[in-house]
């Protein structure tokens, strides 16, 4: 079983938190692909043995904002999200806690907390793949808990090229997930077609 930060002595989370951004910042690692980054995480999980989403969510969400890199922050779009599904009159469920109680998605939507629909991933494009692996974790893992079928969303926000989209929209396509944008530019422009707005208008979600 992997653990979880709260599970470490505060001296082990200190040390622990403390090594992974020193390698990361050794690593360059706003410039380093989303396949050398996974080969990082896999070895952090194997060292010191935490689940992926402690990693990503716990110790290195923050990472980037910490270098002093100047990010749009998701919780900053995901309270713009989730207004915007308020408003659509859609029931949504910020950092809704998975089965262990332990593992947080982004957002729930449905009826209720115990009759979620889609299970919604926010992520910064540069870093899609991480979002659609953890859009695709929380499906299996409602299903696992609760045998209910949800839909994984995928929502990007951030800048990346109009080409490297349409790659982002294949592969979702292919995992059955459904991709969504907030303030995301493709090549300095707005993306408009899949913005969530967009989506809602569409009935996506009814």
């Amino acid at each position: 079983m992997t653990r979880t930060l709260t599970e470490l002595s505060s001296a082990e989370r200190e040390s622990v938190i403390a090594t992974v951004h020193q390698e990361a910042e050794a690593s360059g690692w706003s410039q380093l692909s989303n396949t050398r980054k996974s080969v990082l995480y896999q070895a952090w999980e194997s060292q010191f043995n935490l689940s992926h989403a402690t990693l990503k969510d716990g110790i290195m969400k923050g990472f980037d904002a910490a270098q002093g890199i100047p990010k749009k922050a998701e919780a900053e779009i995901q309270e713009e999200v989730t207004r915007i599904f308020r408003l659509a009159g859609i029931n949504a469920i910020e950092q809704a806690q998975m089965w262990t109680g332990k593992e947080r998605a982004d957002l729930l939507i449905g009826y209720n907390p115990k009759f979620p629909t889609h299970v919604i991933e926010i992520e910064r494009a540069d870093s899609w793949s991480e979002g659609l692996r953890q859009a695709l974790w929380y499906q299996a893992a409602i299903f696992q808990a609760e045998r209910r079928h949800v839909l994984p969303v995928l929502i990007l926000f951030g800048n990346t090229s109009a080409d490297r989209f349409e790659q982002i929209l294949a592969t979702c396509d292919h995992n059955h997930v459904t991709l969504s944008t907030h303030r995301l530019e493709l090549d300095g422009q707005l993306e408009n077609e899949h913005s969530l707005a967009a989506l809602l208008n569409g009935s996506a979600f009814g």
